[in-house]
């Protein structure tokens, strides 16, 4: 579970500046504001753990392209400082508490799309640590301070890493006398994960999610969500789990904690988004391929290009939920692309549902009825502190961040300018 994620450096957030993360996490802001930037900070250090990726931050791969170094830095960092950090804070998967931060610089080759790690600052559990990019390793030092015993331990050696998130410590050990100089050796080892983020429980569906096919090819590569970072691999998806249960709550299912499968379930959740009655097929014809077709009240074995747009840009997101876990962290961008206010607003409560039954939803969005769908969730008993509303705007080419804090009653004790309030400037603009 993430707690916060802190830029500095990195695009347009100059400063170092952090944004809460909780069970149920919306960004919202105008456009080109910074709220994609948090995401792929987050996308960048996904793939770089599925790629193995050393010790450097790959900026561009399946799950997101940054482009190269001098495109994701801050413009305003002097050519001898062209660095950028990021921090998580947060659990990893096995429970263990860790805040984290990268701090990256460019590679000798400015065309390749990645960033060195230059330094890394480190808590975990009791423990603090830095690691430190010297000519020729990476010189690690850690403190551990246990209060019971009053007792303060201080270890040193060399690190070497599988990606920015996991790495093997190798102890220094003394054991030649004082007077006699020679290479130390190493006394212990022990591998360290640094970040809460874990691809195999990571989903992402983008902004721009595929059109309708008549057939969808089969995936060739496991590299990259899920799920596809256009949502192509959907079909697959859903014929692969289609008897996999979810323990997520169907609508209008008697009992809320039996299990359903997850293709009644897509279907029984898509019906309720769209206000409908709406049956998916799936097929495998001959191993090409996988095709979708779609019964509605007016027809049947109607393919996806038919039907209304809304539906099969919504297809991926629900399926990304339905297919998830208990520890799963969900990244959905423009979750409201082609759909009608109301259906956002009851996507909204699938949204809810996933953050109630363990899992970590981000949102990014535009949607104010997204928005005021979480509020009243709120109000009809969602915990506040499960819901993190962060506002993003620029000042002078730079970003900033305001959380926007709810009472228990689902309202915002403080509503900055800019803030979903168009509606009302131009209601007072006709009323005038």
């Amino acid at each position: 579970m993430l707690r916060s994620v802190l830029l500095d450096g990195f695009r347009s957030f100059e400063q170092p500046t952090a944004v809460r993360f909780a069970p149920l996490t919306i960004l919202a802001g105008p456009n080109n504001a910074g709220k994609s930037s948090v995401i792929q900070a987050l996308l960048a250090l996904v793939q770089s753990e599925q790629a193995s990726s050393g010790d450097s931050l790959l900026l561009s791969g399946a799950w997101c392209d940054l482009g190269r170094f001098d495109e994701v830095v801050n413009a305003s960092r002097p050519l001898d400082q062209r660095r950028f950090a990021i921090g998580v804070n947060g659990e990893t998967s096995r429970g263990r508490a860790t805040d984290t931060l990268w701090e990256l610089g460019p590679l000798d080759d400015a065309a390749l799309t990645s960033a060195l790690i230059q330094k890394i600052e480190y808590s975990l559990d009791k423990a603090t640590g830095n690691l430190t990019r010297e000519p020729d390793r990476f010189n690690w030092t850690e403190e551990l301070l246990d209060i019971e015993q009053q007792r303060h331990t201080e270890r040193t050696g060399r690190a070497f890493f599988t990606h920015p998130g996991l790495v093997d410590l190798f102890e220094h050990g003394v054991l030649r006398p004082p007077d006699q100089p020679r290479p130390p050796t190493y006394r212990s080892q022990k591998t360290i994960h640094l970040s809460p983020l874990d691809a195999s429980c990571t989903q992402y569906v983008g902004p721009f999610r595929s059109p309708p096919q008549p057939l969808y090819t089969p995936r060739t590569s496991p590299a990259g969500p899920p799920l596809g970072r256009y949502g192509e691999h959907t079909a697959e998806v859903l014929f692969r789990h289609r008897t996999q249960r979810t323990d997520i709550m169907v609508p209008g299912q008697p009992h809320g904690d039996a299990e359903a499968p997850i293709l009644p379930a897509v279907n029984a959740w898509w019906s309720y988004i769209f206000d409908g009655s709406f049956a998916l097929q799936i097929d495998a014809p001959a191993r090409l391929g996988f095709t979708l077709a779609i019964d509605t009240p007016s027809a049947e074995r109607l393919w996806l290009g038919q039907v209304g747009l809304g539906l099969s840009q919504a297809l991926p997101i629900v399926t990304a939920c339905l297919v998830s876990r208990p520890g799963d962290l969900l990244l959905i961008e423009t979750p409201e692309a082609h759909l009608h206010p109301a259906a956002q607003h009851r996507l909204m409560r699938l949204f809810i549902e996933l953050a109630r039954r363990g899992r970590q939803v981000v949102v990014e969005t535009h949607s104010e009825h997204l928005v005021t769908a979480a509020q009243i969730a709120v109000k009809e008993g969602l915990p506040p502190d499960d819901v993190a509303i962060s506002f993003f705007s620029q000042e002078a080419g730079r970003t900033v961040v305001q959380e926007i804090e709810l009472s228990p009653h689902g309202r915002a004790l403080r509503w900055p300018p800019g803030f979903f309030d168009q509606a009302a400037i131009d209601l007072a603009e006709l009323l005038r």
